[in-house]
């Protein structure tokens, strides 16, 4: 057979090694599709994670606000306070939520309420001795109630031999430790305490007791300003009107020449250094005001001229109020069949009421600025607030149907108090204004990958627990 015929076919060379590469691309673009496919899907799942997590700090962070919003509507909070001025005060959550730590810090933005309008009462222990003995004490057979929040500097120096009750309010003491401050940390920190006092209840029962890192000027704020009385009036005579001895505003530098039946015209009063003024079978009253319940005490002798149907020295009383400023060794002792009422006068462009303040250290604690002593038909009175953080009050026993009354709040050193069983006169409160502090809130809910904020805006009233929230978003 010739193999140079041309007539026969030739064969065809073979594809020897073109699959191997061929296998190769399908191979690398197929790997490069998977990995694309699987970097797609380990993003996505990552995002996913981030924004899980994400997702879960918002709503601690939200979990954190909304509860603070409800311990302003119960007044179970002191942001609104001095405590919530500069850094505010912060509240952690003692467990975590979703996996996140939560804190809440609230600040004060603006508000025309004076911070110590807050407490009912509030016990600092100035001057005490360093004796463990009681600062704050209610002896004999009454049920005393307390409307509002208190303060007292030391837990442990309370004191009440029978049943108490603090209304609408929590008591709060000193206790950095308590309150686990971080060292050098500006802000206010506050805890529930788990300490217990014997015979205080609450009502409602959700109220308790808190310990805080701050002192009681960290609460109350600076000293009210003191308000002066007319210039070139010093002790001043008095004008009888009928059985009524009617002194008008001043400077007293001696005690006022006093009768049985006394009333102080509206105005501004400063006693200063008089010394001690006992009251027995005397009745004072100082200043009207237009608010239900006044007054308390009885001073029917002095009833015209204080409602403006009399008028005494030439003029009217002007239904204002009375502030009365007392310094040095001034104090008031309350015996048989006498009293003493101050109406309280508004401090201009506030919503805080003065009833009585004492400039500088006063009388001290062992020399009480308010006392009464044993004996029938004794009373006291004072509305609007009582400045006196250096001083005592104590009322020896608070007798059936007598006045002893604190209706404007009270910031004084010490207070002990003998109420009977049957002493319905006896009233410590804060009164009920519409003056609104706006505050901001910012919490933060922090996990191992980030932190996350979510912030309100609040309008606040702290004496009746109206929360109003102007504004709340994420800042991240």
């Amino acid at each position: 057979m010739n193999q140079n015929d041309p007539s026969h076919p030739r064969p065809r060379p073979r594809d020897r090694g073109a699959v191997l590469p061929m296998v190769l691309v399908v191979s690398f673009v197929l790997g490069a599709v998977v990995a694309a496919v699987a970097t797609y899907t380990t993003t996505s799942l990552r995002y996913g994670q981030v924004a899980e997590a994400r997702a879960g700090r918002l709503a601690a962070a939200h979990g954190g606000m909304d509860d603070t919003l409800e311990q302003l509507s119960i007044r179970s909070s002191v942001c609104s306070t001095q405590a919530g001025a500069g850094s505010g005060v912060d509240v952690t959550f003692p467990e975590t939520v979703n996996g996140s730590a939560v804190s809440v810090n609230c600040r004060i933005a603006t508000g025309q309420l004076p911070s110590g309008d807050f407490f009912a009462l509030g016990v600092t222990g100035e001057g005490a001795p360093n004796n463990g003995s009681p600062t704050f004490r209610f002896t004999l057979g009454g049920n005393p109630k307390i409307g509002g929040p208190v303060f007292v500097h030391d837990a442990n120096r309370v004191s009440f031999s029978q049943p108490t009750t603090i209304e609408e309010g929590d008591l709060w003491y000193s206790d950095t430790a308590c309150a686990h401050a971080p060292p050098g940390d500006a802000s206010t920190f506050y805890q529930r305490s788990s300490l217990t006092i014997p015979r205080l209840s609450f009502d409602p029962t959700v109220r308790g007791i808190y310990c805080l890192a701050t002192d009681w000027q960290g609460l109350a704020g600076p000293t009210p300003p003191v308000q002066s009385p007319p210039p070139d009036v010093t002790n001043p005579p008095h004008e009888l009107v009928g059985s009524c001895r009617v002194f008008r505003p001043g400077t007293y530098t001696t005690a006022p020449a006093l009768g049985n039946n006394n009333y102080f015209m509206s105005g501004i009063y400063h006693f200063d250094n008089v010394g001690h003024i006992v009251l027995q079978g005397r009745t004072i009253t100082m200043g009207q005001r237009s608010t239900e319940g006044f007054p308390v005490i009885d001073n029917p002798a002095c009833n015209q001229v204080r409602t403006g149907v009399t008028q005494a020295f030439g003029t009217t009383d002007s239904g204002e109020g009375a502030s009365l400023y007392t310094s040095g060794n001034t104090r008031f002792e309350s015996r048989a069949n006498s009293g003493l009422e101050v109406s309280g006068r508004r401090l201009p462009d506030s919503q805080r009421s003065i009833g009585m303040q004492v400039i500088g250290p006063g009388p001290g604690y062992d020399s009480p600025l308010l006392s009464s002593a044993p004996g029938a038909q004794k009373e006291i009175a004072i509305w609007g607030q009582l400045w006196a953080p250096f001083s005592s009050i104590v009322f020896d026993t608070v007798p059936a149907q007598k006045a002893a009354a604190l209706r404007g709040g009270a910031w004084i050193a010490r207070l002990d108090g003998g109420v009977s069983a049957a002493a319905s006169g006896f009233v410590i409160e804060v009164p009920t204004d519409a003056a609104t502090t706006t505050l901001i809130l910012e919490a933060r809910a922090t996990d191992d990958r980030a932190t996350n904020t979510v912030r309100a805006v609040v309008d606040y009233r702290p004496t009746t627990g109206e929360v109003a929230v102007r504004s709340r978003r994420v800042l991240g």
